[in-house]
């Protein structure tokens, strides 16, 4: 029994740092995210947007799954963050491609029309998955 308390003792403190680290990233995505977008997502959403509370939602997942494929195969807390910061930048870059795309969304999500905005957010989902699974490998 005493073995386990010592491997918990001994990679607690890695546990804080990975989550740390993930969690910085995941906040300054969303951050950088919204930034981008034409709308207000937050405010949307506070309003009672339903469309935007889908997009912002399925956003929210989307971030969080290529950063937690980084995870899987983690070689130090470096890595984590160099692969991190790399799937980040890799799903903005898909998500400004998939706004383009699907031009007219930002009007159809102020207007909340929520049949595209679930489309919108289901391609957003699917292109994560893709990326977390390539990135987890």
């Amino acid at each position: 029994m005493g073995s386990v308390f010592d491997s918990l003792a001994q990679g607690f403190p890695w546990l804080i740092f990975y989550l740390l680290t993930v969690s910085v990233l995941y906040v300054g995505g969303i951050f950088v995210y919204v930034k981008l977008t034409p709308h207000k997502e937050f405010e949307l959403v506070g309003a009672g947007n339903m469309a935007a509370a889908i997009h912002l939602s399925a956003l929210i997942v989307s971030l969080a799954l290529p950063l937690a494929a980084t995870l899987v195969h983690k070689i130090s807390l470096i890595d984590v963050a160099v692969w991190g910061l790399f799937s980040l930048a890799l799903q903005l870059f898909l998500f400004r491609v998939t706004d383009m795309v699907f031009r007219g969304m930002p009007q159809l999500i102020e207007a909340d029309v929520p049949g595209p905005a679930m489309v919108l957010a289901a391609f957003k989902l699917a292109g994560a998955i893709i990326l977390a699974f390539a990135i987890a490998g």
